[in-house]
């Protein structure tokens, strides 16, 4: 009969082949490799690579626009699984609704964070500082909807495009370009507090600067809906033009009380400002007439292959519901995380180190004109700063048209992001 110490001997060994397995596939989230060679994180399988998004589906701040892209980046995963996925690998998209809130959010990061790889979706500013911390403690490779200039001195954040401040500099610019504002004029700049309020207003200041017009900035809360009392100090602080920071209640807001007011005044709002749901109410005519949208993407179905392919894709998988520019963001977001993939994959190093490692080898890439070249191998700097501009049509689908291609101004390359 053996003996209890061979019997506790043959248990250590039972244990040890238990814990390491003897198939040669590496465990979720060991770091292991495979059989095909190739360094697994979290979120990776042999036959799945798992990545999250997390966006304002419920709330009132953000929440059509926050499931547009998450549609977005759903069709870029759709596409690649089609075609084989990557690494040998499906994709597949875990969503968490944060309803822009930071406590909601929170929670709801600390859930996602274990299952996934890397997030193709994160919107808010203030969620994204909340979080950035732990992303870089867990080295998450995560694409913000956010694109404040602060941002990109963070390892794993890759922001896309360009910064708010550079946008709101290429605004600024092309109205004096087009003879809408003149040296000496005031321009008032409404903006949101937060990161991306104040860095708009930080690119708008020191554009104002070098054109030589007087800038007044009106902070206000994403809670505050009417905007009467700002609009009408504005008016009589003889504003020229007036650039917005917010969301698109408070655009609707600016546009009827400028238009009740009798203010006929050029309007510059950013990514986040404009919904095209906005042309189904009374401010139509008026956002018509003076309502610019700057973005980094280019507005929905525009003229090049990447809008047009991600248009049709688009109407295929939703066709009755409404379109707007930010399904090419998600689109795009995903295709930078994928892009990074397939560089990990090359490196045999599919961990959440490999990935972030892949990603900063991303020079130059091209989006098929859904956005401009963009290059992610010098940290804390801008992936792009080439604008578009665009303005609102009630026509088109996804109702903006573009008034420019990438736009880009001869005082942006003297400006310092930072």
């Amino acid at each position: 009969m053996p003996s209890r110490s061979r019997w506790t001997a043959l248990g250590a060994l039972c244990l040890a082949f238990l814990v390491a397995g003897c198939s040669g596939k590496a465990a979720e989230g060991t770091g292991g490799a495979g059989d095909d060679g190739v360094k697994t994180g979290p979120g990776v399988t042999a036959k799945t690579i798992r990545l999250g998004a997390m966006s304002d589906l419920s709330g009132a701040v953000f929440g059509p626009l926050g499931r547009t892209q998450v549609q977005g980046n759903q069709l870029y995963i759709d596409k690649i699984n089609k075609a084989g996925g990557i690494c040998g690998r499906r994709l597949e998209l875990v969503v968490k609704d944060h309803g822009y809130d930071v406590q909601k959010a929170t929670v709801a990061f600390s859930e996602l964070e274990p299952q996934v790889l890397g997030i193709t979706h994160l919107l808010g500013s203030p969620i994204t500082a909340a979080l950035e911390p732990e992303i870089t403690t867990k080295k998450l490779l995560t694409v913000p909807s956010s694109f404040a200039s602060s941002l990109l001195k963070s390892e794993y954040l890759a922001v896309l495009g360009t910064t708010y401040d550079i946008d709101m500099i290429n605004g600024l610019a092309h109205l004096v370009s087009k003879g809408k504002l003149a040296k000496g004029d005031t321009v008032s700049h409404i903006y949101f507090e937060g990161e991306y309020g104040t860095n708009a207003l930080k690119g708008s200041t020191w554009a104002a600067g070098r054109l030589g017009l007087t800038l007044r900035g009106v902070q206000i809360k994403a809670t505050d809906a009417d905007l009467t009392a700002q609009v009408t100090r504005l008016k009589s602080d003889g504003a020229k033009a007036i650039l917005l920071s917010a969301s698109a209640r408070q655009t609707a807001s600016v546009a009827g009380v400028t238009r009740s007011i009798g203010l006929d005044v050029p309007i510059v709002t950013q990514t986040p400002g404009f919904d095209p749901a906005l042309l189904d109410t009374p401010v139509r005519a008026a956002l018509e007439k003076n309502l610019t949208v700057l973005t980094s993407y280019a507005p929905y179905g525009a003229d090049a292959p990447g809008p047009k392919e991600v248009a049709a894709l688009f109407k295929a998988k939703h066709p009755n519901e409404p379109p707007n520019a930010l399904v090419d963001y998600g689109y795009v977001s995903a295709q930078v995380i994928g892009e990074a993939l397939k560089q990990a994959c090359t490196d045999k190093d599919l961990t959440r180190e490999g990935l972030g490692t892949a990603y900063r080898k991303l020079k130059s890439l091209d989006t098929g004109g859904l956005m401009a070249p963009m290059d992610f191998t010098v940290r804390g700097a801008p992936a792009s700063t080439q604008t578009f501009i665009s303005r609102v049509d009630g026509s088109a689908e996804g109702g903006l048209v573009a008034e420019t291609g990438l736009y880009r101004a001869q005082i942006t390359p003297e400006y310092k992001v930072g």
